[in-house]
């Protein structure tokens, strides 16, 4: 064209050829089932220009030629391409679960043994079947037993309870029935055992007399009374073996529990749930029972965080046995007043271990564990109670902050203060202290204050009989005996007379 003052071209520029496909959005996109969400699309050339054209759509889900994405209803990872000739485009969508409209409780209906331990689960579905992720609330809203914030459910000792989960207010329930079932007999290891299902334990007894309503009661009750003095309720069914003599019960350790028995040893506990008594212990089933559950929670408290020193592991499981041992509540006090008053305490860390505790007990007899007792009972009393104590140590701190933490006193202070604590613990010295056994009606007396080791003459007498003889207390000075099953019903005064003099008290025999 001339125009003018010159000449020039006018040039029409055509687009080129198809160079790149995009989509967008490029980013994921994230639907729920059955959502629907259109794709676009740009087509340019070399030279980024935009052409006119418009792609080839597919997916594995719906697609139309416009790009509208239809997700489906099944959760997943979906694509969707864009197509011009060779050039291709994709984008990602994830098909997420919607809002739930169901909720499944599984195990369904089910019986279980009294304080019996089931897992439950509770999934959330979405109107299409898809599973939703959703932490359920749990709780028993009916009948006993009690579930945890993981759906771990214990049974109560009788009876069904609903045990229920709900998801954003929509709430689905499983039936739980806690029930015995018949006794039963089983060979374990080469042993016979009888099969008792009680309300907190199934016991497995070994051995003829063993009567299994009186041993299953047995059990319950001690239970029921370590429960009491923690005030909590044992995770776990227990699972008793229960041995008639002490022949059985050492051989029941070595091949049913590859545990072998130590000295002055009456039950056993292995961890998590299984005890292992011998009924004809002297210190009475009741009592060696309670002792053993003791450690059982003392275990799951605060010993698997850290340990618990042996001197107050078995200290607190002494001290569970007084309500039914009169005998050792009356040995623990006077014979730790005793060692007192013989500069015989023990030191506390030297007893920590256990091949420490067990070279102080076969050092110092059975006793040992009667001092232990009533040293744990003075930190008890000052740290307001047994669980108090244990749960600082379950967050964490040793022994020594968990008394401070729980007390408000140093434990350096409790270590000066322990000996004259146990002095105090008796009015004179030499003495005699006396009870009543109540379980076998066994008198119970108890010479303390005498030098360790030492030689003393025991004088038991009334108007019509008498008895006696020399006598070693032992390294604390102290002497406990009982007034055998032989000597007939009546008052008698006993005299222990020593190295540092003489002491007496009165005697009923009943």
């Amino acid at each position: 064209m001339l125009a003018a003052g010159g000449w020039f071209a006018w040039t029409e520029l055509v687009p080129g050829p198809p160079g790149t496909v995009a989509i967008t959005p490029s980013d994921n996109v994230a639907l729920t089932p059955t959502a629907r969400f259109r794709f676009g699309a740009q087509v340019r050339d070399v030279r980024g220009r935009v052409l006119g054209i418009h792609p080839v759509w597919t997916s594995e889900a719906v697609v139309d030629p416009e790009g509208l994405f239809t997700a489906p209803d099944r959760t997943g990872i979906y694509f969707v391409e864009a197509a011009v000739g060779s050039l291709k485009a994709t984008a990602k969508v994830t098909v997420s679960p919607g809002t739930p409209k169901t909720v499944r409780v599984l195990p369904g209906d089910t019986t279980v043994k009294p304080r019996e331990s089931v897992a439950f689960a509770a999934t959330a579905f979405d109107e299409w079947g898809n599973s939703v992720p959703a932490t359920p609330v749990w709780r028993v809203s009916f009948g006993a037993g009690s579930i945890d914030d993981q759906g771990i459910f214990v049974a109560g000792a009788s009876g069904t309870s609903t045990v229920s989960a709900e998801i954003q207010g929509i709430v689905s329930s499983s039936a739980v029935t806690a029930r015995c079932i018949p006794p039963r007999t089983e060979t374990v290891s080469g042993l016979s055992f009888t099969v008792v299902c009680s309300a907190s334990a199934d016991v497995w007894m070994n051995g003829p007399g063993l009567d299994a309503n009186d041993v299953a009661k047995t059990i319950d009750q001690a239970v029921g009374s370590v429960e009491a003095t923690f005030g909590r309720s044992l995770r776990h069914r227990l699972n008793v073996n229960v041995f008639g003599a002490q022949k059985s019960f050492v051989q029941g350790l070595q091949q049913l529990l590859q545990v072998q028995a130590s000295p002055f040893e009456e039950g056993v506990f292995v961890p998590p749930a299984v005890i292992a008594i011998d009924w004809s212990a002297p210190d009475g089933p009741g009592a060696i029972a309670r002792h053993e559950i003791t450690h059982l929670f003392v275990d799951e408290i605060a010993a698997r965080r850290l340990p618990v020193p042996y001197w107050l592991h078995e200290g607190l499981a002494t001290l569970s046995e007084f309500p039914v041992a009169e005998d050792a509540a009356l040995v623990s006090r006077y014979c730790t007043a005793s060692a007192a008053r013989n500069d015989r305490l023990p030191a506390l860390p030297e007893i920590s271990s256990p091949q420490d505790w067990r070279t102080y007990v076969n050092e110092v007899g059975v006793v040992a564990y009667d001092i232990a007792a009533q040293v744990t009972a003075f930190m008890v009393s000052d740290a307001g109670g047994q669980t108090n104590l244990l749960d600082k140590m379950a967050g964490g701190l040793p022994v020594e902050s968990a008394y401070e933490a729980a007390s408000g006193h140093s434990f350096t202070s409790f270590e000066a203060d322990l000996p004259d604590r146990a002095r105090a613990l008796a009015d004179r010295y030499p003495g005699v202290a006396v009870t009543r056994r109540l379980f076998d009606g066994a008198v119970v007396y108890v010479a303390y204050g005498q030098p360790g080791d030492s030689r003393v003459t025991v004088d038991i007498r009334n108007s019509l009989y008498f008895g006696g003889g020399p006598g070693t207390t032992d390294y604390f000075g102290c002497l406990p005996a009982y007034l055998g099953a032989s000597w007939p019903r009546g008052t008698y005064v006993v005299t222990v007379s020593g190295a540092i003099g003489r002491a007496t008290a009165t005697l009923v025999k009943y």
